[in-house]
């Protein structure tokens, strides 16, 4: 995912130092898997799972979901309109799965880069020096770092955890801080 850093795009799995995301494949799924999967919630075996087989596979793995939200659940997934969930429907929603947890490894290598000292916050020694190793005219001086960290830093704490790193990352990058 592209990171914009002032005016300038920085994409974080080329021009950021090298992490193990830029030689990490797409996880694709397993066959096997999916099947084995699809199988637990499919309760008859008849190739399709219901609201009902849907709710209380769920429930069984503490998952409780008002009928309401279950129905536009499979609704979203249920691509052919059946009222049902195939394994197809059901592999396209593991995949989703797969590619939301690939994209949040990628997130957290991201934040690790700026996070030198791996202490779970980026001050703004660590964001300047970040910046200045990409050769960034923003961020050069404390006083342009000190005000992008204001910018994201919800708590006050003067520094960036991973949380509000994320939600300025959701938000576009640090485009909206210089």
């Amino acid at each position: 995912m592209p990171a914009i850093l002032g005016n300038n795009l920085i994409d974080a799995k080329t021009q950021l130092p090298p992490s193990s995301s830029s030689s990490r494949p797409h996880k694709r799924m397993d066959p096997n898997e999916l099947k084995r999967v699809f199988q637990m919630f499919d309760r008859n075996g008849d190739g399709r799972i219901t609201q009902k087989e849907l709710n209380d596979s769920l429930e069984n793995l503490g998952i409780f979901i008002p009928d309401k939200e279950l129905t536009q659940m499979i609704e979203k997934i249920d691509v052919n309109g059946d009222g049902y969930v195939d394994i197809d429907e059901f592999g396209e929603l593991y995949q989703s799965i797969l590619d939301e947890r690939d994209e949040e490894d990628d997130m957290k290598e991201a934040f690790n880069v700026f996070d030198q000292n791996g202490d779970g916050f980026i001050t703004v020694d660590e964001l300047r020096s970040v910046l200045a190793s990409l050769g960034l005219k923003q961020g050069r001086t404390v006083e342009d770092c000190k005000m992008m960290i204001m910018k994201v830093d919800v708590d006050g704490d003067g520094m960036v955890n991973y949380k509000e790193f994320k939600q300025m990352m959701k938000g576009g990058g640090f485009c909206a801080l210089s």
